[in-house]
């Protein structure tokens, strides 16, 4: 009989979280703003609170067996002290402002940080955040005015993924009640793969891909003065060397270059066969080693591909191309 206790219990949980979520999102619906008030701030006594609050019982049930007008007149003290404590508590977080941008990226196994955004007209105390299951962020004061906090993610495998409702919390004062909250932004994470180098025996395996190349070439440009032509009637007057001109040299005309960087692809295939997910971690090292030098490369994944281009633009095109990749 006992070995049914553990499914039954986890089925029991996952039923109440259910139930649970479900109020939550009627309750407090996502939103990319949040204001805390009664409607969505909970309070409840910790456990100092509900050990101080059996003390409060067992003093007043004391001194009404015994008649005693000191340890009653202490009960009430205490008690009053407890009511006290949970409308500090409670303001505390009531009137705070929150808002988080709605999607963010990192790599595996590496912290990915979303940028929450306090607004607070009183400073705050003791204040904590985190996503479902993640490490929790503490910040001790809150000061008055706006305010940025990172809240991180941590993630071990590539893919899309939703980090939940955010979780504000705090202890705030005396520890006797925790007052929360669990706001939903709407969240998005982006994991690209980790990126992983390549061995020097598995470096310039495929003559499509070379590290660290970076073969010049010129075209026509406006970046460097190449060399003096003699003046063609057409070209823009801007372009004569007055100088030379001057000098009776007669009317010439400068002519400019500018370098570009050979294109190439790199290609999944082209990747040492040591799994999908390797070969992926590999092209992620290369696609952050071409952007770092200013290459210009494409992508190529079999059915999908990105042609050749540069920029911040297709570098984030390219990541998540290998982010949601099919496994």
């Amino acid at each position: 009989m006992a070995t049914f206790v553990p499914p039954i219990k986890s089925s029991l949980s996952r039923f109440i979280k259910r139930r649970f979520n479900r109020w939550l999102k009627r309750r407090i619906p996502p939103a990319s703003h949040h204001k805390l008030s009664n409607r969505n701030i909970f309070i409840m006594p910790s456990l100092l609170g509900f050990a101080y609050l059996t003390f409060v019982v067992l003093l007043f049930l004391l001194a009404t067996n015994y008649q005693n007008n000191i340890i009653m007149l202490l009960s009430y003290l205490m008690a009053s002290l407890f009511i006290t404590t949970m409308m500090h508590s409670f303001f505390n977080l009531s009137g705070i402002e929150l808002s988080a941008d709605k999607n963010s990226a990192g790599y595996a196994k590496k912290n990915i940080f979303f940028a929450i955004k306090i607004l607070s007209v009183n400073k705050r105390s003791d204040l904590h955040f985190c996503f479902d299951d993640q490490q929790a962020f503490h910040l001790s004061q809150c000061d008055q005015g706006e305010q940025t906090v990172y809240v991180s993610c941590h993630y071990e495998n590539r893919g899309i993924y939703y980090p939940g409702r955010l979780k504000v919390w705090s202890e705030y004062s005396l520890g006797l009640f925790i007052t929360w909250t669990r706001i939903d932004f709407g969240n998005q994470c982006s994991v690209y793969p980790q990126a992983l180098p390549l061995r020097d025996s598995q470096r310039n395996f495929s003559g499509t891909i070379k590290e660290n190349s970076f073969v010049e070439k010129y075209k026509s440009g406006v970046d460097d003065f190449f060399e003096l032509k003699t003046h063609i009637l057409g070209e823009p007057l801007s372009r004569i060397a007055w100088k030379q001109f001057a000098r009776g040299q007669g009317r010439l005309t400068k002519h400019y270059h500018e370098q570009q960087g050979t294109s190439c692809w790199l290609k999944i295939t082209d990747m040492p066969n040591n799994g999908l997910e390797k070969q992926l971690q590999y092209l992620c090292f290369l696609i952050n080693e071409y952007n770092h030098a200013g290459q210009i490369f494409g992508l190529d994944l079999g059915q999908e591909k990105i042609m050749p281009a540069q920029g911040e633009h297709h570098f984030k095109q390219c990541l998540m191309a290998l982010a949601i990749f099919p496994k």
